[in-house]
């Protein structure tokens, strides 16, 4: 996206650190997740207090982007999509603060058969957060290619995820030798994990709305 006005310049460097502290979260929440099933619980409860402090310093840029976008920045038109694009960029930061707040407080009992699939559930679900940091790190034009290579990036990887949670699942439900209230608890901790993946795929297709409409 290229954007001359100064206001506008100073919006989108605010996306892009917001974004960075986005990625940080999902970062933290990824060694959370394994100090957690590695055992380390102190370890864990501190990238999760980490995550926690990415995820209000991300609502705090979130804040300021709005702020700066009612004193003029682009035009009316399309501030409405730039507030939900950062709206759902933001929501990833939640969604990581929520998922080691369920670790941490409800600590779920993980047989060791399913913490390799959990691990790379989680570690697929960086992959799918990482092309939106990429979207941010420079200027891209009107409907480039590259920016919608990298939307298609995120929807490849989001496929990729659901895969592994559909099997996962399954996997869980096969179990003979955990009760049913165990495997709901697990399910429930796989969803906290590939929600991210979701999100990370709306947040793809509002840019692409964003794109569109500047492009008008």
């Amino acid at each position: 996206m290229i954007f001359n006005r100064k206001k506008e310049k100073k919006v989108i460097e605010e996306i892009k650190n917001h974004m960075k502290k986005v990625y940080s979260s999902v970062e933290n929440m990824i060694i959370t997740i394994e100090d957690y099933l590695d055992g380390n619980i102190k370890e864990a409860e501190k990238k999760a207090y980490q995550t926690h402090l990415l995820e209000s310093e991300a609502d705090r840029l979130r804040r300021e982007i709005i702020s700066h976008l009612y004193e003029g920045a682009f035009f009316p038109a399309i501030r409405e999509d730039i507030i939900n694009y950062v709206a759902k960029q933001d929501k990833i930061a939640d969604s990581a603060e929520s998922c080691c707040d369920f670790i941490i407080t409800q600590k779920p009992k993980v047989p060791e058969k399913f913490k390799n699939d959990l691990i790379n559930i989680a570690r697929l679900t960086k992959e799918t957060t990482l092309p939106l940091v990429k979207s941010t790190e420079e200027p891209y034009g009107k409907n480039s290619d590259k920016t919608r290579e990298i939307i298609h990036m995120v929807n490849t990887k989001e496929e990729e995820t659901d895969t592994l949670e559909w099997h996962l699942t399954e996997k869980i439900f096969q179990s003979k030798d955990i009760s049913l209230a165990e495997k709901m608890h697990l399910r429930e901790f796989v969803f906290h994990i590939v929600h991210i993946s979701d999100l990370a795929e709306d947040t793809a297709d509002m840019l692409d709305t964003v794109i569109i409409k500047e492009s008008i």
